[in-house]
Formats: structure tokens, C-alpha cells, sequence
């Protein structure tokens, strides 16, 4: 049964945390490298309070071969991951996804089966923006994916120089049909003061939805979301940051409808500037 109670250090404690993007496929990309590596994310994430994990190594359609694919490869290696976490009596669910590179004609791919939506249900598609700007036909994708049935979730906005900028730019894209998440470790400061700060705005003002991992390893970028789910608990109250890192999310891995507040506009603090004193004034 999931619960929320008080800890004797005043932590918030929860179960059944679902985390939607984690790299944790060993040797497909630049997260696990073994599979007892994999097997270590796995139990910091499970002691963490995660039952479930999307494996997303990062894929970029451009750069492969006309026609192929890596979905059987992901799926082959799922299946593998799950015997062996399973074996060491480590009690979480690992599924099938990408993080899918931004590209012209997403649908097109999606449609002849060379990238996978998150845990192979066909709705939810996990995507990355370039981290120093947005690309001039991202709107246009976000538009024809949702035209096309496709709900894309924008990873980690808040590391992208453009959202940094001006969060409200990500507004189009969430009228168009798409969500986002956040960094676990970006609310943790992690990334940085200003991820940071853009990651609180996105959360507090509707402008993202979720916060996931992006784990890494086991050590450095750990999969957990116990933290940040206390972070999120102190700017949202308790309810919404469950949404964050249970609700929403465990309906995306289902293919189910997630339901999301409206986005807010943000508007930025004015800074008050105090000019010296001149001489005689």
C-alpha cells in the first residue's frame, strides 16, 4: 500500500514512486556500464521508495542507419535486467523506453517503429531539447505528435539555456498537448542555482509535471526521488508533489490519461536597483 508519513528526522517518507527516466541499460549509453551497475541503481532506487523504472538510453534518430532501430535491443536488454534484478530479491519493475534526441518528423520514426514511447505503451514519448537553445521546428513537432495521438514529455527543460531565459516559452508546447519533467537533482541543486531556481518555477507554475531521475549511476547521479519529492512537498504541499512522483507518472507507464493543471504565466520578480548616493544630494 503506498503511504506518506513523518520520519523521526522529519523527512517525508513514501512508497511506490514510479520514475520515468533512468539510464540504467548497461552498456548502451553513457549510464551503467555493467550489469552490476545496473543492479546497483536498481537497489539504491528501490531503498528509495521507487517501484517502478523506465530504462531511456538516450537515442538519436539522426544518427542511425535508414531502417534501424535499437526497440528489440532495449527490450531484449529489459528483459535481461529484470531476470537478474529479480534473481538478487530486489523488488522494482523495470520497462522498455528511450530518451528520444529532439528531431524533424518524430512522428514518422515513431510510426515505423525505429523509437520506442515510454514503456511500449504508444502514447508518451520522452524526448530532449538541445541544452542551448530550442529548435526552430521543436513547436511544429510537438503540434503534428499530438495531432498524431502522441504525447511527447519534454525532459528536463530546465537545464536548456532558452527555458532558463524565459520559462514561458515552454507554454506553446504544453497548449499543443505536451508535458514535462524536471531533474530530481536539479531541484536538489545539483545542475546548479539556476536550474534550480527555472525547476521550481516550472513545478509552482504548471509549466512542468513530473519529476523524474535521469539516473545515471548508483553514486554520482543516483536514481532516486525521495529527495526531491520532500523539495517538492515544501513548494507544492504534499498532494501536488505526490502527482509529480507517483500519480501522473505511473499513469503514463500504464498509457492512461494523466490530468495536469493549466500552465501559469510566469511573471518575474521586478529587481530593485539602489543607485549610490551622490555627493551633496
Amino acid at each position: 500500500m503506498n503511504s506518506v508519513m513523518i520520519t523521526g528526522d522529519s523527512r517525508l517518507s513514501v512508497e511506490g514512486f514510479v520514475d520515468i527516466h533512468v539510464h540504467i541499460l548497461p552498456g548502451l549509453d553513457d549510464g551503467a556500464k555493467t550489469e552490476g551497475d545496473a543492479i546497483a541503481m536498481a537497489t539504491v532506487a528501490t531503498k528509495r521508495g521507487t517501484s517502478k523504472i523506465v530504462a531511456t538510453p538516450h537515442v538519436d534518430p539522426l544518427l542511425l542507419p535508414p531502417g534501424a532501430t535499437q526497440v528489440e535491443t532495449i527490450k531484449r536488454a529489459v528483459n535481461s535486467l529484470q531476470e537478474s534484478i529479480t534473481s538478487c530479491g530486489i523488488s522494482i519493475q523495470v520497462m522498455p523506453g528511450m530518451e528520444i534526441a529532439m528531431t524533424p518528423d518524430l512522428v514518422g520514426y515513431l510510426t515505423r517503429g525505429e523509437v520506442m514511447p515510454v514503456s511500449d505503451r504508444g502514447k508518451y514519448v520522452l524526448v530532449e531539447l538541445p541544452f542551448q537553445t530550442i529548435p526552430s521546428y521543436a513547436e511544429e513537432e510537438v503540434f503534428n505528435m499530438a495531432a498524431s495521438g502522441y504525447i511527447p514529455i519534454i525532459a528536463h527543460p530546465e537545464r536548456n539555456a532558452s527555458v532558463i531565459r524565459n520559462p514561458n516559452v515552454l507554454i506553446p508546447f504544453l497548449k499543443a498537448g505536451a508535458l514535462a519533467h524536471v531533474n530530481a537533482g536539479s531541484l536538489m541543486g545539483r545542475e546548479g542555482h539556476r536550474p534550480q531556481e527555472t525547476a521550481e518555477i516550472l513545478l509552482r507554475h504548471g509549466l512542468a509535471h513530473i519529476i523524474a531521475s535521469d539516473g545515471h549511476s548508483a553514486t554520482s547521479r543516483q536514481p532516486g526521488l525521495d529527495r526531491a519529492f520532500e523539495i517538492a512537498s515544501r513548494l507544492l504541499g504534499e498532494d501536488e508533489a505526490l502527482k509529480t512522483v507517483r500519480d501522473i507518472p505511473l499513469a503514463i507507464v500504464h498509457g492512461e490519461d494523466a490530468h495536469v493543471n493549466e500552465p501559469e504565466v510566469y511573471k518575474a520578480r521586478r529587481k530593485w536597483w539602489r543607485f549610490p548616493r551622490r555627493e551633496g544630494s
